[in-house]
């Protein structure tokens, strides 16, 4: 069996979703071929830049501006025009690498690929099944395309919103986002403490996703300065000037730093409330985990859905001010009976197993095709 898969690398997000669901194939079926394909970059490293480059610029300097550009495209209006051009003009670049590796199934967690993929579908030069893993708690136009066989969705709550845009109910599949195998074989508490050599103490976690976004120090100087006597675990993925502030940094929590890594799992294990901003994937991990999560600095668009998302569903709380950040920590922490309420609503909204789910039905599709 042979699997291809389409992500765009800004963050980490989509292109973990695809990881997710290749590690659950290779560890089911170690003789299949899998391929993950950085879409821009695959088609023009130059344009990969470009796009990547003004993506993360908007993000850290002009966010708002990202947000209304976001909402404009979350209506269709007059992106659909250049959408289409733009999809028309690359996609039969992809439609050689489609004919070269000649997968059985195609897997998009981009919306973009998921286009031009389905242009070609349109066009009669894919046959086989394509599927969409949407990555955030929220539909968007730009994943809305006629030739899409199944969009994946995060949860069962949000397929009205898909229906309302027109997607067939047949072809929506509320299995999750797909996150690593190892958040379904989750160490206790006690064990992913221990391997980090943290004492048995209320522990936060804190991440800014895959890039070290958002006012992760500022978190940490208030949290490691209070008076709630804890571990804080930090992140500060690929964001190589943030872990060296980290590093460098003194407080009266013991500190634990960690860069880009792979260990999410055990360190979420290893938490009992973390603070981060709303990516897609770093909240499926965070529903798969089971703890409560403390929203800071949301990006506004595909971040602002997936808060809204998370605050109706009653399994975060969000802080706009710094300085509001203890009182709200030590409100959540004194009230058992809100941690209990959440962990109930984290089972019910988690998908731990989403990319064995995933792979199931993506194994009866073309077996049965």
């Amino acid at each position: 069996m042979r699997f291809l898969f389409f992500s765009v690398s800004i963050g980490a997000g989509h292109d973990l979703a695809a990881l997710g669901l290749m590690a659950e194939i290779k560890n089911r079926f170690p003789g299949a071929e899998t391929m993950l394909v950085n879409t821009f970059d695959y088609i023009n490293p130059t344009l990969n830049k470009v796009i990547v480059g003004s993506y993360m610029e908007s993000l850290k300097f002009s966010p708002k501006i990202w947000g209304k550009l976001y909402a404009q495209a979350e209506e269709g209006d007059q992106f659909i025009d250049l959408r289409q051009i733009l999809h028309g003009l690359w996609s039969s670049k992809l439609e050689k690498l489609v004919d070269s590796f000649a997968p059985d199934a195609v897997i998009c967690t981009h919306a973009f690929p998921a286009g031009m993929l389905s242009m070609l579908k349109g066009r009669g030069l894919l046959d086989v099944p394509l599927l969409a893993i949407l990555t955030d708690y929220t539909v968007h136009s730009f994943w809305l395309h006629d030739h899409i066989d199944t969009y994946i969705i995060p949860t069962e709550e949000l397929k009205y919103l898909f229906i309302r845009h027109g997607i067939k109910a047949e072809k929506i599949k509320a299995f999750g986002i797909p996150v690593r195998p190892e958040f379904s074989q989750l160490p206790s508490k006690e064990e992913a403490r221990t391997s980090m050599q943290l004492e048995n103490k209320t522990t936060f976690l804190v991440m800014g996703g895959g890039l070290g976004l958002g006012d992760v120090k500022n978190i940490i100087v208030e949290l490691g300065n209070s008076d709630l006597d804890i571990n804080i675990i930090a992140v500060a993925g690929k964001n190589h000037k943030l872990q060296t502030a980290l590093d460098l940094l003194q407080t009266k929590a013991n500190l634990k730093v960690f860069g880009f890594t792979e260990e999410i799992p055990r360190l979420m294990a290893a938490s009992d409330v973390i603070v981060t901003k709303p990516g897609g994937l770093t909240t499926a991990e965070v529903l798969a985990t089971g703890i409560p999560m403390v929203i800071m600095s949301p990006l506004p668009g595909q971040e602002e859905r997936n808060t809204e998302f998370l605050l109706n569903c009653g399994v975060a709380v969000k802080v706009r001010k710094l300085d509001l950040l203890i009182p709200t920590v030590k409100q959540l922490l004194e009230n058992p009976v809100k941690i209990k309420q959440v962990k109930e609503m984290c089972r019910v909204l988690g998908r731990p197993k989403a990319a064995a789910d995933t792979v199931d039905y993506l194994l009866n599709l073309v077996e049965s095709k």
